[in-house]
């Protein structure tokens, strides 16, 4: 137990898929979370876990894990390995019940459902077998979101899940109908692994919609296209972790050294420290610095600050001051900063790490334009969309913004209550 115990604290706190084997080395069960080592460590550390988990657990002698980019890869990469393994207490868990199934119907107007056995119709989809119930319907759940779906025959009326915006309601009229059409091919792209395809003609069809000035139907595609990067961020089929269980290590250490060529960087920047400020009007002013090691969320490292500044709203002071705040502070040393915003922003940054006498390298990157500043070249750096080291750049001032964005609620909504 004291083994497994040392194993825990090496886990991944990222989405992924975890092993149980038992003592000779037999594939017990298979399992997922959003944090690898949160999840298992749950194990050890509730009291409570019910017979069948306690019994569990007491046989675990062996961890093992995959680490995927997304909530939904590590979905269907469980689903697929405990249909090829089938472990034996992901079988008792499901108290003897045949397998599930995401079934969409070969109807005129096809419905989404789940399915308990495999059915041989034609122009039937059937996606899984999938480890339970609450897995098949944490899938159905992500998808949802991003591409409405109905799951009943012809209602006399619109159905909650309509007002929720959570089906689209095909029975409406013939355009209605057209529109669901296109959301169920691309769902069954989506659970078949084609989402690069799928976000490929959410992009063409957006710009086809802005040529024609249809603005509100080009925005409405442009939220899917931004729910799918988010829940996907660059995704991979499970055959793909399969083949390679390193898979998301290999890439992102792939991305930081083409980042590290990219801003001829001396050393692989494993540890970026990234900060903004979020304010209204000056009012209830926080800055926020996030971290990535190794090209991943470091949540354990992050921090928050209420900005203490007397003087008039100033964006630059804001950050020299959350800047200053964190250098007097004896955390680790980044080997890379990037701070939100333009030229502006990346002087007041160097002008501080100067102060404090560090060689740190420091980037900004501006919003509208996307474009990377650095203190050794004019003009700004611009990348295509699908350049790599652009979008670890975005992926993680966008991780800083939200960050921020959150904190300065929190705050704005305290404030609220004291009124």
């Amino acid at each position: 137990m004291d083994q497994i115990k040392k194993k825990i604290k090496d886990l991944p706190d990222t989405p992924g898929i975890y092993k149980f084997f038992d003592r000779n080395r037999k594939l017990i069960y298979i399992g997922k979370s959003v944090s690898i080592k949160k999840r298992v460590a749950s194990y050890f550390t509730i009291k409570i876990l019910g017979p069948k988990t306690d019994f569990m657990v007491k046989q675990i002698a062996h961890i093992e894990y995959i680490k995927v980019f997304s909530e939904f890869e590590a979905l269907l990469l469980e689903a697929e390995l405990i249909k090829k393994y089938k472990p034996f207490f992901n079988t008792v868990a499901k108290d003897d019940k045949s397998p599930l199934y995401i079934k969409i119907t070969a109807d005129e107007i096809p419905l989404l459902t789940v399915a308990r056995r495999e059915q041989y119709q034609k122009g039937l989809f059937l996606k899984g077998p999938f480890p339970s119930a609450k897995t098949t319907r944490e899938v159905l759940r992500i998808i949802r979101k991003i591409f409405p779906y109905c799951h009943h025959k012809n209602p006399k009326k619109p159905c909650l899940f309509v007002s929720l915006g959570l089906c689209p309601y095909p029975y409406e009229s013939d355009q209605s109908q057209v529109s669901y059409l296109e959301n169920v091919k691309n769902i069954k792209k989506l659970l078949s692994g084609k989402s690069k395809i799928v976000i490929r003609e959410l992009f063409a069809k957006m710009k086809k919609l802005a040529n024609l000035q249809k603005f509100e139907e080009a925005q409405k595609i442009k939220i899917q296209i931004e729910n799918l990067q988010y829940i996907l961020t660059s995704y991979h089929a499970p055959q793909e972790f399969l083949k390679q269980p390193s898979l998301v290590d290999d890439l992102v250490m792939s991305k930081l050294k083409s980042l590290q060529s990219l801003l001829n960087l001396k050393k692989i920047p494993r540890r970026i420290e990234c900060f903004d400020i979020s304010s209204l009007a000056g009012k209830f002013a926080t800055g926020s610095m996030v971290v990535f090691t190794n090209g991943q969320v470091d949540k354990s490292q992050y921090r928050r600050f209420r900005i203490k500044f007397s003087t008039k709203v100033d964006d630059y002071e804001m950050i020299r001051e959350v800047l200053e705040r964190r250098f007097k502070n004896n955390w680790q040393t980044p080997d890379l900063i990037i701070i939100d915003g333009g030229r502006g922003q990346l002087n007041i940054a160097v002008a501080t790490v100067n102060k404090f006498k560090l060689t740190i390298p420091v980037i900004a990157i501006a919003k509208r334009y996307e474009q990377i500043y650095t203190h050794f070249k004019i003009l700004p750096i611009s990348l295509p969309k699908e350049n790599i080291e652009r979008q670890l750049v975005e992926a993680i001032r966008n991780e800083t913004h939200r960050f921020a964005l959150s904190y300065h609620q929190l705050i704005r909504s305290k404030a609220l209550l004291k009124t």
